[in-house]
C-alpha cells in the first residue's frame, strides 16, 4: 500500500471515530488530523475538506467494493444498506449534513448515475430515464436516511424487501403506461 494510501486510511479512521461519538458539523480538521497525530498541511494534500474525505470513506468501503453486483434481484440495494447497517453510526451522522457538498448530495448523486444506466436498458420511454432515475434516487436517499436516523430498527434485508416492494410496484405501473 503506498504512502498516499495510509495517510488517508490514518485521517479516514480518525473521522470515523470521531463521527460515532459527534456531530459531523462540529468536527474539525484540527480534531482529525490530532486523531491521527498529522497536520493540516496532511489533511489537505489528500482532501479538500471533511465532506471529500466522507465521500473518499463511501467510494472505498463501499463503491469500489459493488461494482461487481447488478440492479438485478437489488444486490446493490441490499449490500449498501448492509454496508450502511454495519456503519449506522457513521451514516446516520453524515446524512444529517445536507447542502453543497454533503454526503447526502453525494450519495444522489452517486445512485441517480448507476441508475440512469440500469433504467435505460428497463424503459421503452428512453426520454423519461432522467426523471425516473431522479425520482428512485431521491427517493433511496430519503428512505435510507429516515430508516438511519430512526435507528435502523428494521434489520437491512427487511427494509431492502420493503424497498423492493415499492420500487417494483410503481415501476410496474410506469412500464405499462
Amino acid at each position: 500500500m503506498s504512502d498516499s494510501q495510509i495517510t488517508k486510511k490514518a485521517l479516514a479512521y480518525s473521522m470515523k471515530k470521531l463521527m460515532e461519538e459527534h456531530p459531523m458539523k462540529k468536527i474539525s480538521i484540527s480534531d482529525i488530523v490530532e486523531g491521527c497525530n498529522m497536520n493540516r498541511q496532511s489533511f489537505y494534500y489528500h482532501f479538500k475538506d471533511k465532506y471529500d474525505l466522507v465521500n473518499w470513506i463511501f467510494n472505498t468501503e463501499l463503491i469500489a467494493s459493488i461494482k461487481d453486483f447488478s440492479m438485478e434481484n437489488f444486490q446493490l440495494l441490499e449490500k449498501t444498506c448492509e454496508y450502511f447497517y454495519e456503519n449506522k453510526g457513521f451514516y446516520k451522522n453524515a446524512f444529517e449534513v445536507t447542502g453543497q457538498n454533503s454526503f447526502s448530495e453525494y450519495f444522489t448523486d452517486t445512485i441517480h448515475n448507476i441508475l440512469k444506466v440500469q433504467l435505460s436498458e428497463i424503459f421503452k420511454n428512453k426520454k423519461d430515464v432522467y426523471f425516473y432515475a431522479t425520482f428512485y434516487a431521491d427517493a433511496i436517499r430519503v428512505s435510507i436516511s429516515r430508516w438511519l436516523m430512526e435507528g435502523a430498527e428494521i434489520p437491512p434485508d427487511v427494509f431492502v424487501k420493503l424497498l423492493k416492494n415499492a420500487i417494483e410496484g410503481f415501476a410496474t405501473y410506469l412500464i405499462e403506461d
